[in-house]
């Protein structure tokens, strides 16, 4: 289930950077493609692309995104919380432990990935 919108913005307090790289060439302004990247420090932007025409309903688009994104992040990081909350309790809640006499699982087999391989030769990408 989807946790519903909150009313709050997810972005208050928060300098959110818009940078808008626009191409060089000699199409009319209007036509020229643009990269838009809205994002806040040590965070992935949100990007789009577009002619500069668009450039309002792309930042439109972007800063939507940009915030459900922060929105969902900040659900994720409630859930953890109570994730942990909920480990905490049960770690100090009081346990009985049920000692059974159980075979011994046999020792994990080794990784054939691990092993050396011989390098190949004659490789080519094309």
């Amino acid at each position: 289930m989807n946790p519903p919108l909150s009313i709050t913005d997810p972005l208050a307090n928060q300098a959110v950077t818009i940078i808008i790289t626009l191409a060089a060439n000699d199409a009319p302004l209007a036509e020229r493609p643009l990269l838009l990247s809205v994002g806040v420090a040590e965070q992935l932007p949100v990007v789009k692309t577009g002619a500069f025409a668009k450039l309002v309903s792309l930042i439109e688009e972007a800063w939507t995104a940009f915030g459900v994104r922060a929105q969902v992040a900040g659900a994720a990081i409630e859930e953890e919380t109570i994730a942990e909350e909920q480990t905490a309790a049960s770690d100090t809640a009081p346990t009985r432990s049920v000692v059974t006499d159980s075979p011994k699982a046999p020792p994990p087999s080794p990784n054939p990935l691990s092993a050396l391989q011989p390098q190949a030769k004659n490789l080519s990408l094309f």
